[in-house]
């Protein structure tokens, strides 16, 4: 395709636009770093360059100020300010997308004299810079010329607007010299108030008010902002009653006064005052507060301040501090004498924190949003206090000596109290409390969250553990985004386990039993990502015993590392990883490395290539026979972990295994239609097969894939009752072809990479074993012949390698999508209305791949968006040879966001297994104090009931008491269980149970 290159010339460069998925490299001759508030600041100079996607900037200096996200899921903000000379001016190649002919790709070139740009990235950002020296001891120039190109006149009055939200309109703003302040004086309400002002001998004035007053200072430092920003600190204070003591002049009423920032200004006042200094608010009955050194003395006082936003979650409502007294040491730092800490807004709190004397620190630092250069208010909270209690309605609930936090959630000690009963642990209290807040660690680094656990458990034992989660720019000194979470929990188990009909009393393999779990993730600058897993676990039971949802729901977790680097459409991964439960089958790799290359055109987009390439050690090792005699009897080996299948010899499964697989696809439009023929080969070589020798495959997988879509609009379609306003139909159909073929059989090796979870193959041994029912032991429902006809090994991505053999198939499909527009005017947006996708697999050779039908593998999946609230959702997949699986299903879902949700459904399943099974639940808030909670399973057939729930959620003012039953046929259980949730938590776990939100008391008025 034709690029086209655009060069003019002008004074400035206009914005351009480029991918923020990518990655930004900046590089040049010399350059010096330092930190400016939540930026950091590289001063570059000599061949400055920068890049990002198809976007090139040159110049002989630069200033770029970055801010780093504190999680992973957030862009990296940039800001770049490029300079020329009269030799060498700014030179920005870039994409242009207001020029070109269809098709083209247009590339502009401009130059000026500077060029100031915002970029974002969900990338790295690649710094290729000599060593950097340190923080200048004069800005230079360059740097506050950069900081004019943010408009500062507009953003000292994004400021002033920020910061004086309750003051009246100000006057037409006037830029103050550096190192003064003004002073305004005006009636608190429409009365005027009587004012007395007199010369003291000193050279100083006192002024007396009363009648209501309103101050507003502004001009005070304001930390961590550029000066180039002028002086931007605001107090705005309203008093029944103030004395003012100055030096110099009359300040006057009704005008504006201007002194330096040394001048003394003292002000003592009485009756409902109102302090704002930033977003932080100050009520109280009396103050004096020295606005020059800014400290201050204030009696029945309570003050009032935001919380910053954690992990993306901005809290909703204030955190609340009275006391007898607040002394306000400087501008950032309060301490406190009877104090008490609460979200709480009722003047006697439900919960709160209470001490004898409380450091407060708030400190407020001014950063800018790079995208749009508005300006934010960033807090650090911290408080340190002696002679803590924590109190639920007056009553002391716990007490402990010391106290450091910083506040990030407004909890105190205790996270969550959960009480419950039932017949398989018995009588439960779980406490879980806040590690940093227990031990006093007051400067906990950023971005980390350490928690205690400790659980009594009446038939069981005491439970101890303690989590660590944390999302940081560094780790262990290691700079790159790390993100990760470590938990332990331990028992010294008393009881028996109780899994279910057949197994509920299960002796435990250990008296001690525990889980040790942990994933960490970073981006190290280099450009490669470190992933490590560690899960060890005591016994074989104990997860599905103490975390069945978890055993349930969640993928293994592997113990080992693994390091991948990405390079556009390439990647290479190197890994290791050890079997520590030896009571579950595993493959240690030692190593294991791949090599992905997808995509790649060859030939000018004529051909496309995808290669997978590994190298890898493997030991494969077969679970242990379970010591206890019930599960003993219940275990059998699975046909891919024998050496001959029914022996009862588990394999050896050491060797080497080194794989290619490649793929040409030859991309064709023929007409509509969009036809692609394509190869596949692997090569293959497994040190070790399931009878002990190595085997070597050669396998080959080719055909042809074909796509056509449809489409058709019908806006005369209006219908109020299904919400149609205009209907458009849209079909893709599609189908490949394929025949593959290959010198070895599947069912000769070992399973290195597993299909399935270890809970479902913990599931499939007790099914092949015999001693419950059903008994299913025909190849029909192998999982390895299922994941073979359903076309598992037809890329080079295929998550398991021994899966491949000789197939012929014709796969079919349909993709309806039938939308439809809503909204209101001028926010109408097009949505799904009905959606419909289905598939089938022709076997022309069915006595080989299809058990002897040629028809199979049929699904579908319809959703039914009637409103936006209401969906009508089925589903079904079937196969027709004998005992074949047939199941559909079939429900409706309602949700009302902050109110409720509920689903009604039924799943109808005919095989091995016969099924028909009734399903319902729903989350109501029945009022703005009651949130219920139910749901019911039951099978149709002659199961009868499977389980039941129910729960009520009082929504207090500060507490969430959940009370509920629950009952659980399976485990012959019945459980009541009793919660007591703090509501201010920045996330709730009746939240996550139900999907309503539940805000904080007073965060949208009073309730």
């Amino acid at each position: 395709m034709a690029i086209l290159t655009l060069r003019c010339w002008s004074s400035d460069i206009g914005i351009v636009q480029s991918d923020p998925t990518l990655p930004i490299t900046v590089s040049a001759d010399g350059c010096s770093r330092w930190q400016q508030g939540e930026y950091e600041v590289y001063h570059l100079r000599g061949n400055c360059y920068l890049n990002q996607g198809l976007t090139y900037a040159r110049a002989p200096e630069a200033v770029v100020w970055v801010d780093r996200p504190e999680t992973s899921d957030e862009p990296t903000k940039m800001l770049v300010y490029f300079e020329g000379t009269n030799d060498s001016r700014v030179c920005v190649d870039y994409r242009n997308v207001s020029t070109g002919d269809r098709g083209q790709k247009t590339l502009g070139q401009e130059e000026a004299s500077t060029w100031f740009q915002r970029f974002t990235t969900l990338s790295s950002i690649r710094f290729r810079l000599p060593a950097t020296t340190q923080e200048p001891a004069t800005r230079p120039a360059i740097y506050d010329r950069g900081l004019a190109q943010f408009d500062p006149q507009r953003r000292r009055q994004l400021l002033l607007a920020q910061f004086t939200e309750f003051a009246p309109a100000p006057d037409p703003i006037q830029t103050l010299p550096p190192g003064m302040r003004s002073i305004q004086l005006s009636p608190r309400n429409d009365s005027s108030p009587a004012i007395d002002s007199k010369p003291q001998p000193d050279g100083g004035r006192v002024t007396v008010v009363s009648g209501g007053i309103r101050v507003l200072v502004e001009g005070l430092p304001a930390t961590d902002v550029p000066s180039a920003f002028g002086p931007i600190g605001i107090v705005d204070i309203s008093t029944d009653r103030a004395v003012i003591w100055t030096a110099g002049s009359d300040l006057g009423f009704g005008g504006q006064s201007v002194q330096t920032q040394d001048t003394p200004l003292e002000i003592y006042m009485e009756g409902n005052i109102e302090f704002r200094q930033g977003d932080r608010v100050v009520y109280a009955d009396r103050m004096f507060y020295d606005i020059r050194r800014q400290v201050g003395v204030i009696l029945n006082a309570e003050l009032l301040t935001p919380l910053p936003m954690v992990d993306g979650y901005e809290y909703q409502g204030l955190v609340r501090l009275r006391a007898a007294a607040i002394r306000q040491i400087d501008q950032s730092h309060f301490s406190a004498t009877n104090a008490l800490i609460t979200t709480s807004r009722l003047e006697e709190p439900t919960y709160h924190f209470g001490a004898n004397e409380i450091a407060f620190e708030d400190i407020q630092t001014q950063v800018f949003d790079p995208r749009t250069g508005e300006p934010l208010v960033d807090h650090r909270q911290m408080a340190e206090s002696r002679g803590n209690f924590v109190y639920v309605r007056g009553i002391p609930v716990f007490y402990w000596p010391t106290f450091a936090t910083d506040l990030r959630k407004p909890s105190f000690f205790i996270d969550g109290v959960r009480v419950g009963s039932d017949r398989v642990f018995g009588t439960q209290v779980a406490t879980d409390l806040d590690a940093y807040q227990l031990f006093g660690i007051r400067n906990a680094p950023q971005g980390t969250d350490w928690g205690l656990s400790i659980d009594y458990l009446s038939d069981r034992g005491i439970g101890h553990g303690t989590t660590f989660e944390y999302n940081r720019p560094d780790f262990l000194g290691f700079n790159g985004q790390a993100n990760g979470q470590w938990d332990s929990w331990g028992i010294s188990d008393e009881g028996l386990d109780n899994l279910g009909f057949g197994r509920r009393t299960i002796v435990p393999e250990k008296d001690y039993r525990f889980r040790l779990f942990g994933q960490h993730r970073q981006r190290l600058q280099s450009g490669w990502e470190l992933t490590g897993e560690l899960g060890w676990t005591s016994d074989r039971t104990f997860l599905e015993q103490y975390y069945e949802s978890e055993w349930d729901e969640q993928p293994d977790p592997r113990t080992g590392l693994r390091l991948k680097r990405l390079a556009d459409n390439r990647s290479l991964s190197i890994e290791a990883n050890a079997q520590v439960n030896e009571f579950f089958t595993e493959t240690q790799w030692l190593p294991r490395a791949d090599h992905y290359w997808l995509g790649e055109s060859l030939f000018g987009d004529r051909l496309t290539w995808f290669e997978h390439s590994q190298a890898a050690y493997a030991n494969i090792n077969i679970a242990d026979t379970p010591t206890n005699a019930t599960l003993a009897g219940q275990f059998s080996l699975l046909p891919w972990e024998e050496v001959i299948p029914g022996s009862g010899i588990p394999i050896s499964g050491n060797g080497e295994r080194l794989v290619t697989r490649q793929e040409i696809d030859l991309p064709l439009s023929l007409g509509p239609v969009k036809v692609v023929p394509f190869a596949l080969g692997e090569l293959a070589h497994w040190g070790e097969a399931l009878d002990g020798d190595d085997i070597q495959r050669a396998f080959i997988h080719t055909g042809v894939r074909a796509s056509v879509p449809f489409w058709a609009a019908f806006p005369e379609v209006q219908d109020s009752l299904f919400n149609l306003n205009g209907l458009a139909h849209k079909v893709v159909f599609d189908a490949e072809l394929s025949y593959a073929d290959a010198n070895q059989d599947l069912v000769d090796l070992p399973l290195y990479d597993p299909l399935d979870d270890t809970s479902i193959i913990e599931m499939r041994r007790r099914v092949l074993n015999g001693t419950l029912a059903p008994t299913i032991t025909s190849l029909k429902f192998d999982p390895r012949l299922y994941a073979f006809r359903s076309g598992i090994q037809g890329t080079v991505t295929s998550p398991t390698t021994e899966i491949a053999d000789d197939l012929m198939a014709l796969r079919m499909g349909m993709r309806h999508r039938w939308q439809t527009k809503r909204g209101g005017p001028g926010r109408q947006h097009i949505v799904d209305w009905l959606t419909i996708d289905s598939n089938a697999t022709w076997f022309p050779n069915d006595s080989r791949d299809n058990f002897g039908q040629d028809i199979g593998l049929v699904d579908y999946d319809l959703r039914w968006h009637l409103g936006d609230r209401f969906t009508i959702v089925s589903d079904g997949a079937a196969d027709f040879f004998g005992d074949g699986l047939r199941t559909i299903s079939g429900g409706v879902l309602l949700n009302r966001p902050s109110r409720g949700n509920a689903y009604v459904g039924l799943r109808s399943i005919n095989g091995p297994i016969e099924s028909n099974v009734l399903m319902g639940s729903y989350s109501y808030r029945m009022s703005p104090k009651w949130i219920s909670t139910a749901g019911a399973t039951f099978d149709l057939s002659d199961t009868g009931s499977i389980g039941q729930s129910f729960s009520m959620t009082r929504v207090g003012e500060s507490l969430l008491v959940t009370m509920g039953i629950n009952a659980d046929t399976g485990k012959d259980n019945i459980g009541i269980r009793f919660l007591v949730e703090p509501r201010f938590l920045p996330k709730l776990r009746l939240t996550s149970m139900t999907g309503i939100e539940v805000p904080p008391a007073g965060a949208f008025g009073l309730e």
